[in-house]
């Protein structure tokens, strides 16, 4: 009888120290979330805006896309390929 009463004495203490130990990392992780959310953002940059190319898709930086001057405004593009065939059947729409 005894063995099974420090059998059980046991398990208590392992249980209650499990516990113990969660109680505290969720403390400890919602002490630093708030850390984290009160000193604002990491980065001290904007956000880059980034344009989308109309005839595939991509999303481009205006640093390295290759623009095109169309109607008074410039549309981007991913690659001289991509501007050349959408500057292709915008002559033949424009022909039609």
């Amino acid at each position: 009888m005894k063995l099974l009463g420090r059998v059980v004495r046991f398990l208590a203490w392992l249980v209650a120290l499990g516990w113990a130990a969660w109680l505290i990392r969720r403390v400890y992780a919602a002490s630093e979330r708030e850390r984290r959310m009160a000193s604002g953002p990491q980065s001290s940059q904007p956000p880059m805006r980034l344009y989308r190319d109309p005839w595939c898709g991509t999303h481009v930086s205006p640093e390295i896309s290759f623009p095109l001057e169309q109607a008074g405004r410039r549309v981007h593009f991913c690659s001289a390929e991509c501007r050349e065939r959408y500057a292709q059947v915008e002559r033949r729409a424009a022909g039609a």
